[in-house]
């Protein structure tokens, strides 16, 4: 019985004697021939198998490269794409730029008509208290329709007296004055005045179309006695006319009464 520890000497013999079998037994040969190909390929199919193994490689190469194109060509087709988005983009930026611009412009157009509005509603106010004051002032004021006398006279002492805040509710008229203890007067002397009541000032006023020094003077003493009435507030007097000589022009300086002529 061959034990293992023997092939090695077997293998040798055999690799020493199998070259004279192979040239004396001519069916040996075929016989290994046939166990080398059942577990190596033919030098035949092996070449074959080579060739198979690089058209492979080719087709798959080529396939690669149709792939790498097809890849280019999409590429190329985002790379339009994204042309046109952008030029799409700048013409949404071209309209929107109109837009704002047009926009601007309007809010110019806008601005203009409105000072243009107001210039006019300010030059209508103007001449329209300009005109009432001119009645005022010669004792021609009428009730209009839908205005009340103090209406009228506000519009007018707000041109006047270049006073815009003079409104309406502030205004007094034909308020009966009466000195009961005589402080300047007589006593009971009884008489009426026009003034403007505003937070802590009450303005008095007199209208004469044609003024004398005695209308001056017993103005002065009718603001004394609202000053005297009034010891919380501060009584100013206007005095109104168009035709104010130099003496009244004196005699309002020296009772501290403001000249409006």
């Amino acid at each position: 019985m061959i034990e293992e520890k023997d092939f090695p000497k077997i293998r040798d013999y055999v690799i020493k004697i199998l070259p004279e079998i192979l040239r004396q037994e001519p069916e040996i040969v075929t016989t290994i021939e046939g166990i080398l190909a059942e577990q190596f390929p033919r030098r035949d199919e092996f070449a074959r198998m080579l060739d198979e193994l690089t058209q492979h490689r080719q087709e798959t190469h080529q396939s690669f490269e149709q792939i790498d194109q097809r890849f280019e060509q999409v590429d190329q087709r985002f790379e339009q794409v994204d042309q046109r988005f952008e030029q799409v983009d700048q013409r949404f930026e071209q309209v929107d730029q109109r837009f704002d611009d047009m926009h601007q412009t309007q809010l110019g157009m806008k601005r203009d008509i409105a000072k243009i509005q107001h210039g006019q509603e300010r030059l209508i106010e103007k001449i329209d208290g300009q005109e009432k004051w001119l009645k005022l002032v010669i004792g021609d004021l009428r009730n209009e329709k839908g205005q009340t006398l103090e209406d009228l006279v506000a519009a007018a002492l707000r041109y006047g007296l270049k006073n815009p805040d003079i409104n309406p509710e502030n205004i007094r008229l034909r308020q009966k004055l009466v000195d009961t203890e005589g402080q300047v007067f007589k006593p009971g002397f009884s008489t009426e005045i026009d003034l403007i009541a505003e937070d802590g000032t009450l303005t008095v006023f007199e209208v004469k179309a044609s003024a004398k020094p005695g209308d001056v003077y017993l103005f002065s003493m009718k603001v004394e006695l609202v000053a005297v009435q009034n010891p919380d507030k501060q009584a100013l007097g206007v005095f109104i006319s168009l035709e104010a000589g130099e003496e009244v022009k004196q005699q309002c300086a020296e009772y501290g009464l403001a000249l409006v002529d």
